[in-house]
């Protein structure tokens, strides 16, 4: 019996996922919730687990393609023989399901094909315009080899972008998407084109560089113009880390999620999402941290804080680092926080204002640490939280900073 892979939705909001990469090729044999494929989804690039056990007979999607949520993507079967259902085949891409079609019609005989050879010059009433305004010959062009038979007029095109450019320049030409004949108009005097005079010309004419946006920026965009619609209000103090132990062995990124998670959890509203018909308070502190992956922004969560140990968030820590080096999280990873910390304080940023993410209730921006004060921007979802409440909530957290037999309990 065969078994289709869809799919999945990865994100709340994910729409289409992108083919990264598969694990595994046709005919590998593939055991339950062993990793099958990477897929980048609108959040981040995770692994996909295979749900059944079998053979991998059919991959329907590739490396690089996006596909919506809930197509078949891939085939499992209890065998490798075993063929796909009609169903399965139905939902094959249709240039696939053709060429599959035509096979099947294709007679056992063999076929003989008379092929009649073209004559040089023979070409398209374009291309022939093309050459001639050039100074081509394309019966000597097509004699070298150099020119198809029959030469098109993009087979002209080519072979004159060949000729007037240098290769780096032709891939910088790609870059930009510039159209080679109005820089070789530009540079009609010179026997050769370098990269360095389309440089010069892509500066001369103020011509940008279109960039793809990737599935992960496009959330990203999509969650900021969602958050810019909650109403916000801000809160700026300082916080003094002076008590915090010198030779703890924990950094104060540690202490600070651990002292911010202990508030949390003893102050409901920050534990808080909502939709505007309901609040929904969840039973447990859980913050995101945000970080930086080769320019795209990732919001690994750490839960339970309030039941954590200063080792265990300091563990939980490091393997966000390492996750982020491989740019690798999980959907898990990146769901079911409340609320949020921004730090840019490494930076030599003194102040500065965070953005809340969405499903949050706030989020903390921390600057950078100045003879043990650092300054903070609190932000607060105003539907779920008012101003005084904010206020009791940072005096709670400067209270406990302050509070010397809170700050050995943790120590254990």
């Amino acid at each position: 019996m065969a078994y289709e892979i869809v799919m999945p939705q990865l994100t709340d909001t994910m729409e289409v996922g992108k083919i990264v990469r598969w694990l595994k090729k046709e005919g590998d044999y593939v055991e339950v919730n062993e990793p099958i494929v990477e897929i980048e989804s609108d959040k981040a690039i995770m692994e996909v687990p295979s749900l059944r056990a079998g053979y991998l007979t059919k991959i329907l999607a590739e490396e690089g393609e996006e596909i919506p949520v809930g197509s078949v993507i891939a085939i499992i079967s209890e065998s490798k023989e075993e063929k796909l259902d009609e169903k399965s085949e139905e939902k094959q891409k249709p240039q696939e399901k053709e060429e599959t079609q035509k096979e099947l019609v294709l007679p056992q005989e063999e076929i003989k094909v008379e092929v009649k050879q073209l004559p040089p010059a023979t070409a398209s009433p374009v291309a022939k315009v093309l050459a001639k305004e050039n100074g081509i010959d394309i019966k000597t062009l097509q004699e070298e080899g150099k020119l198809p038979i029959p030469a098109h007029e993009k087979d002209v095109k080519s072979y004159l972008i060949n000729e007037k450019f240098q290769e780096d320049a032709i891939n910088f030409l790609k870059d930009y998407q510039l159209n080679p004949e109005d820089v070789a108009k530009t540079f009609s005097e010179k026997e050769k084109i370098t990269i360095e005079d389309v440089k010069n010309f892509v500066t001369i004419n103020n011509i940008p560089l279109k960039k793809s946006i990737t599935s992960i920026r496009k959330s990203l965009i999509k969650n900021l113009k969602t958050s810019l619609e909650i109403p916000v209000f801000h809160i700026f103090t300082e916080l003094d880390f002076s008590n915090i132990p010198k030779e703890s062995g924990f950094t104060i990124t540690t202490w600070f999620i651990k002292i911010l998670g202990d508030c949390i959890y003893q102050y409901e509203k920050l534990r808080t999402r909502t939709d505007e018909e309901f609040y929904y308070v969840y039973p447990t502190a859980n913050i995101s941290v945000a970080v930086d992956v080769s320019g795209e922004l990732f919001a690994p969560v750490i839960k339970s804080i309030e039941k954590k140990s200063l080792t265990e968030i300091s563990q939980e820590l490091e393997n966000i680092k390492q996750k982020a080096k491989e740019g690798r999280f999980s959907r898990e990873d990146l769901e079911g926080a409340t609320f949020s910390v921004s730090n840019l304080g490494m930076y030599n940023v003194t102040m500065f204002d965070a953005i809340i993410p969405p499903n949050c209730a706030g989020i903390v921006a921390v600057g950078k640490i100045v003879n043990n004060v650092a300054k903070l921007t609190f932000s607060f979802d105003h539907r779920i939280l008012n101003g005084r409440e904010g206020a009791e909530f940072i005096n709670l957290l400067q209270s406990k900073f302050k509070d010397s037999d809170y700050i050995k309990s943790l120590m254990g």
